[in-house]
C-alpha cells in the first residue's frame, strides 16, 4: 500500500501563501449532527430523511453556508439549529418544524429561538471531505476546547468550509473571519486574540470581501504595526490593482498606519493547487494565479 500523501505538505512544499484567501460564509446555517454519520454530500449523511436532504441541499443551492456539526462529549449537546451571523438557536424536536424554518431561513426569515452573544469558532474536522482536515483539525479542535471559556465561545467542530490545504481551517463568526494552518499548539495565542477582540494575525487568510491583493496588503501593514507594539483592526489602501493579471505582474499598494506611509509590493504568481488529499490521489489539480507579498517599506509622512 502506497504512503498517503498529505495535501497540506504538498501546499507548504510548494510555498503557495495562506494570505489572501480570506473570504467567509455571510450567512451560515449549523444543523447538529452526530460527526459519525457526516458523509459527502452532507445532506446525505446517515439517518437524514429525503425531506430532509431536500431542504439542506435547496439551502447550499440558494447560496448558504450548510454545516453539520457536533461537540466532543465533554462539550455537551448542541441546537438543533443554529444561524449565523443573527447567532440565533433553537430545538426542533419535529422535523417538518426544523424543515419549515430551513425554508424560511433561506427567504430571509430568521426562525424564532434563543440569541447566543458568543463567538462562534467552527472547526472543519471532516475526515469524509479530506483526511487533512482529520489530521490537523480534530486535534486543533479539542486544544480550543479544552481551554476557551464556554461562556464567551462557541466551539463546534463542522463539515467541510473550503481551504483543506490550508488545514486546519476555521471559521469565526459573526465576524467573518477565516483562519489557516491552525494547529493545537496555536490554541492559546489565539485564543487570547479573539478574547481582546483582536485578529490573529500569524494564521489569519485576510478579510473578507476584498480582493485578493488587498487582503495581503492590508495583513502585511497589520503585521508591520503589530511588530512595533501597535494593534491596527483595519487599514485604509490606496493604488489600483489591474483586471488583467499575468505571472510576473507587480503590484504596488499603499497603506497608512499611524504617521507611516507604508509601500507593501506584491507579484502575481502560478503555483500548483491540489486543493484537497482525494485530488492528490487521483494525480489532479490545476495552475492558479496567486498573489505574494514581496517587501513592506516606508515613506515619510503619511499624508493627511
Amino acid at each position: 500500500m502506497s504512503k498517503h500523501v498529505f495535501c497540506t505538505d504538498l501546499c507548504r512544499e510548494r510555498g503557495e501563501p495562506l494570505e489572501g484567501l480570506g473570504d467567509a460564509p455571510q450567512r451560515i446555517l449549523m444543523l447538529a449532527w452526530p460527526r459519525g454519520k457526516w458523509r459527502t454530500p452532507r445532506w446525505e449523511s446517515v439517518d437524514m430523511s429525503a425531506d430532509l436532504t431536500a431542504a439542506l441541499h435547496a439551502a447550499s443551492q440558494a447560496g448558504l453556508h450548510v454545516a453539520l456539526v457536533d461537540k466532543v462529549e465533554a462539550q455537551g449537546s448542541l441546537p438543533t439549529l443554529h444561524a449565523l451571523p443573527e447567532n440565533v438557536f433553537a430545538d426542533f424536536p419535529d422535523e417538518a418544524d426544523l424543515i419549515k424554518a430551513i425554508h424560511n431561513y433561506v427567504d430571509g426569515n430568521v426562525f424564532a429561538g434563543r440569541i447566543d452573544t458568543r463567538s462562534t469558532i467552527i472547526c472543519c474536522t471532516d475526515s469524509r471531505r479530506d483526511a487533512c482536515c482529520a489530521r490537523h483539525g480534530f486535534s486543533t479542535y479539542k486544544a480550543l476546547v479544552a481551554i476557551a471559556d464556554p461562556a464567551r465561545f462557541n466551539i463546534v467542530q463542522a463539515t467541510h468550509i473550503g481551504g483543506c490545504r490550508f488545514a486546519a481551517s476555521l471559521v469565526v463568526m459573526p465576524q467573518r473571519q477565516r483562519y489557516g494552518r491552525m494547529t493545537a499548539g496555536l490554541a492559546p495565542a489565539f485564543l487570547a486574540a479573539l478574547e481582546r477582540d483582536e485578529i490573529y494575525l500569524p494564521a489569519y487568510k485576510g478579510r473578507s470581501g476584498q480582493p485578493e491583493p488587498a487582503q495581503i496588503a492590508e495583513l502585511a501593514a497589520m503585521r508591520w504595526a503589530a511588530e512595533r507594539g501597535h494593534t491596527v483592526r483595519e487599514v485604509p489602501l490606496s493604488g489600483s490593482i489591474p483586471d488583467h493579471v499575468d505571472e510576473g505582474t507587480e503590484l504596488t499598494l499603499f497603506a497608512d498606519v499611524f504617521s507611516e506611509r507604508l509601500s507593501i509590493r506584491l507579484h502575481a504568481q502560478n503555483f500548483f493547487v491540489q486543493g484537497n488529499c482525494g485530488v492528490v490521489a487521483e494525480g489532479g489539480g490545476q495552475t492558479t494565479l496567486r498573489w505574494c507579498l514581496d517587501a513592506v517599506s516606508t515613506e515619510h509622512p503619511a499624508p493627511h
